[in-house]
């Protein structure tokens, strides 16, 4: 399969001035130049972290310079040594200190007048508003640091976040679109200006809108990349090595997958598409009859096939030549690697489905129903589910946590409804289907993982989790960036009401432990096993945040409503490629309260205002369960039978004739019983 990926801001012709000094290229992935400034990216004074200078402050309702500014390193435009710069309330960046005419708050295409010679710009912001500062801050090392001009909560319709960054050592330039209100309306001039007759500007301007979204993370972040000097006529970059990087000798012979990018500034009719193993032999396939034109990307499945002599751990590299019949023009950015590990046996997958959702989020109702009828096909043992509550649409959801957050970056994830699959698969829920299901658990695992944890807890304070897992590899895994994440979920939560009409939230994530950083394990061996113990302790009482501005402070709160409901999920996972090897839902092997280990019995929500409640019964034994509820005066008045065929079975138990009060609900078979308080509140 062959075809051809333009990027959306391709659509709008990205084609750099050709007479111009600079050129740029638009960044492939999102997130922030060089991962230096991981800032979260709020208002001056009001969520910014420390460290940033404010060098023109808000309310400027006519356009007006900032102070000069000192770069705070060497740093070359144009050719040329610049030490100094200020920036206009308008968005505009000029190394011409100087200059008196302040450009105005309508922009235009460049390169214009009304711009001082030397200048880079975000041009058409305002800095009308009582939030509207420009910042500062440099981050890195000597030889290697970005001096950042940050246009914090900047005005464009509404609030809109914008930088200029210089680049020590590279002399490159970048222009960064961070954070927008969903009422932001930006029409942008994004640029380089040497004189009034030589520019390049951001294909788009004088009307460039913003890529990234309202996540105050860098996770949706865009950028624009400024080099000095003319663009290569022909230049083709490896993006990705695409194959999946687990693979079983027996399934032989494997298809080597990969992108590549036209970053020359001809368009490209004809290539070829290379592969070596191992630094081996190069096998080339031509590519004829594409029109890729700067920054489109193509992806191929080469057409010859690769078969490994044994299983074992390989180096693959990809890249293109023979560009147009030409030789490539940059050969430092020509090749993208990966490893493929073969093995030659494997064990069933249980896929980790990890939900991007929030309670603001319309689109995550459908989301969430589709997902639950989906997974409504398989046992709960076929799969492990985990919810990350979001910070956005709006104020987000008051379930939010920063680890939840951590996580959205860690993806990538810009939009919601999201679901991640085993760190591969990423789409809209709504869309899911059971064939995708089964392609994801077809794929072989390498390991087994089996986990436990038991609950203790004192009507509801200082409850402690321990958890008990083992890894146990049936091949070597030769990898360092091995982690073993964990955390602790709400089977069901119904405090959290926000503005879509969801009334449940199921496998909400809690807390991950010991954090989202999770715990290094190393390489894995055949037949060692890895064994690792936690235990973590709900601090303080419940708390439901008003929103994701203000979320659950673990070290004086917690957000879990039941903890008779709570459950724990385990994965392995690269965090280098993504890629989940396995995962599984821990069993609980004790509650203190209960002293059953046979079965298990969870009710939600409790106390009950609703005409429902839940019951999850988890037990080992199979067959025919009696359910009982009995009064205060002991009397039964109501009795169920329900059949158990799998571990954790969900029963919905009709209270609305029931009278407010308190109920002991019993499961039992003859030879176990569990028993549980419910109390009626409405």
């Amino acid at each position: 399969m062959k075809k051809i990926i333009t990027l959306t801001i391709c659509l709008l012709g990205i084609i750099p001035i050709n007479f111009s000094q600079y050129y740029y290229i638009p960044a492939s992935t999102p997130g922030n130049p060089g991962g230096l400034n991981t800032d979260s990216e709020y208002p001056s004074g009001s969520g910014l972290p420390a460290g940033w200078s404010v060098i023109l402050g808000p309310n400027n309702s006519s356009p007006t310079w900032s102070t000069i500014e000192n770069i705070g390193f060497p740093f070359n435009f144009n050719g040329n040594a610049v030490t100094q710069y200020k920036v206009s309330s308008t968005g505009v960046l000029t190394f011409s200190t100087a200059a008196t005419n302040i450009p105005s708050a309508s922009n235009a295409g460049i390169p214009d007048a009304g711009i001082p010679d030397n200048s880079i710009m975000v041009w058409g912001l305002q800095g009308t508003g009582p939030n509207d500062n420009i910042v500062t801050k440099t981050f890195g090392t000597a030889g290697g640091r970005q001096h950042w001009v940050f246009f914090s909560s900047y005005t464009a319709g509404s609030w809109s976040y914008w930088s200029i960054v210089m680049e020590e050592g590279s002399d490159k330039i970048y222009i960064v679109d961070q954070r927008h209100s969903t009422a932001a309306n930006p029409q942008i001039t994004a640029g380089v200006q040497i004189d009034g007759t030589t520019a390049t500007m951001v294909a788009g301007s004088p009307s460039l809108s913003n890529v990234a979204g309202a996540d105050p993370t860098s996770a949706d972040n865009h950028y624009y990349e400024f080099i000095y000097g003319t663009q290569n006529a022909t230049d083709m970059a490896g993006v990705s090595v695409t194959t999946f990087p687990y693979l079983i000798l027996g399934n032989a012979p494997f298809t080597i997958s990969g992108e590549v990018t036209n970053y020359g500034s001809n368009a490209v009719n004809g290539f070829d598409i290379n592969y070596s193993i191992d630094g081996g032999t190069t096998v080339t396939e031509s590519i004829t009859g594409v029109n890729l034109n700067s920054y489109d990307n193509y992806t191929f499945d080469h057409n010859t096939t690769w078969t490994p002599a044994s299983s074992g751990s390989y180096s693959v590299a990809i890249w293109a030549s023979n560009i147009n019949g030409s030789a490539d023009m940059d050969l430092n950015n020509d090749t993208a690697y990966a490893t493929l590990n073969v093995f030659d046996n494997f064990v069933q997958r249980v896929p980790m489905l990890e939900v991007f959702t929030s309670s603001t989020c319309p689109p995550c109702v459908q989301g969430n129903i589709n997902l639950k009828d989906v997974l409504s096909n398989y046992s709960q043992t076929d799969y492990t589910l985990l919810k990350y509550q979001m910070s956005w649409p709006g104020s987000g959801d008051p379930y939010y946590t920063q680890e939840a957050g951590d996580r959205r970056t860690f993806y990538g994830v810009n939009s919601v409804p999201r679901l991640e699959i085993d760190g591969g698969y990423d789409s809209n829920p709504s869309g899911f289907t059971t064939q995708e299901f089964d392609e994801s658990a077809g794929i072989p695992s390498f390991s087994t993982i089996s986990a436990n944890y038991s609950v203790y807890h004192d009507q509801g304070q200082n409850s402690v989790v321990d958890m008990n897992i083992t890894i146990d590899p049936i091949e070597d895994f030769n990898s360092n960036d091995l982690t073993l994440f964990v955390a602790i979920i709400e089977y069901a939560t119904y405090n959290n009401t926000g503005s879509n009409g969801e009334t449940e939230f199921l496998h909400v994530m809690k807390k991950m432990i010991p954090s989202s950083s999770g715990t290094a394990i190393p390489a894995l061996q055949t037949g060692v096993q890895e064994s690792f113990n936690f235990s973590y302790n709900f601090q303080g009482q419940y708390t439901l945040p008003v929103d994701a501005n203000s979320p659950i402070n673990h070290m004086n709160s917690h957000s879990v409503e039941d903890f008779d409901n709570l459950g724990v999920v385990v994965w392995v996972q690269d965090v280098n490629t993504k890629e989940i090897l396995q995962s599984t839902t821990a069993s609980i092997v004790a509650n203190v309260e209960e002293n059953i280990a046979a079965s298990r019995l969870m009710i939600f929500p409790n106390p009950s205002s609703k005409d429902y409640t839940n019951l999850v019964i988890e037990s080992s034994e199979r067959g025919l369960f009696e359910i009982m509820i009995i009064n205060t005066l002991g009397e039964i008045v109501l009795m169920d039978n329900i059949i158990i065929n799998k571990n954790l079975t969900q029963y919905q138990l009709d209270n609305s004739k029931l009278s407010n009060g308190m109920y002991n609900v019993i499961i039992q078979t003859p030879s176990i019983q569990s028993s549980k308080k419910l109390q009626i509140l409405r």
